[in-house]
């Protein structure tokens, strides 16, 4: 089973859900558990719980390289996993610590955009990481961007180098880096289009199983918008006003 990252409060939230639905005569409390978990992107109730216990374990376990640890494991049992480290955890600032389920697996610092590859192929890799009592070293490897569905980096590395890698779980992804980064940047990205990518046929059949429609997303392509996946919405171009 996939790991998903659960917290006691998504779990409390997922229960009022189904006590929402039996109120309104959905069924029985543990089917309507079920469908709740399954809506939530979780194969089933139990899937909630086992998640949420090792959520917290690796809350407990407290120092960085603990994590890492940790996100090696499910890498090595070809789990995806994301975990975003607190205070407690880096004592110096948010990291973000995350296996692919295909082989690799990273650590990112979402405030500077820098990176670390901590397995690649398969292959543990040995970036220099020293988490020292009062002392956290870390040499960073490289930039990261989320570009569209890929997940780009430009790395002092011999056998990654820069290239964009696609299959990684990149819109999860944006959903833990967007709130660690600097609300200035967030405005530039905003306005600035920077995340923008050109809507292709597979992102418009995407949209359309979304609830989209088919026509109007037609429409915005021949007005020359693009798709913001870190907002899940379409952005036109700025009006240009009379020269």
């Amino acid at each position: 089973m996939r790991f998903i990252p659960t917290t006691t409060a998504k779990v409390e939230a997922l229960k009022k859900q189904a006590k929402r639905l039996q109120r309104n005569g959905g069924g029985k409390h543990a089917d309507l558990l079920n469908r709740v978990a399954r809506t939530a992107g979780y194969e089933h109730w139990h899937h909630v719980t086992l998640c949420l216990r090792e959520t917290e374990g690796v809350a407990s376990e407290r120092t960085l390289q603990a994590t890492i640890e940790h996100i090696l494991n499910l890498e090595r049992r070809g789990e995806a996993a994301i975990v975003g480290t607190g205070p407690d955890t880096s004592r110096t600032q948010p990291f973000l610590v995350f296996s692919t389920g295909i082989g690799d697996a990273w650590l990112l610092d979402p405030v500077e955009h820098q990176a670390c590859c901590l397995m690649w192929q398969g292959q543990r890799q040995s970036p220099t990481i020293r988490d020292l009592p009062g002392q956290l070293q870390i040499l960073w490897e490289g930039s990261y961007a989320l570009r569209g569905a890929f997940f780009e980096v430009d790395l002092e590395h011999p056998a990654i180098g820069h290239r964009a890698i696609a299959g990684y779980p990149v819109d999860a992804l944006r959903e833990f880096l967007l709130p660690a980064q600097p609300a200035e940047e967030t405005i530039a990205q905003v306005f600035g289009q920077e995340d923008a990518v050109s809507i292709t046929p597979d992102i418009v059949q995407r949209l359309v199983h979304e609830g989209w429609k088919a026509e109007q997303l037609s429409a915005a392509i021949r007005q020359g918008a693009r798709y913001s996946p870190a907002r899940n919405t379409v952005l036109f171009p700025p009006m240009q006003g009379p020269e």
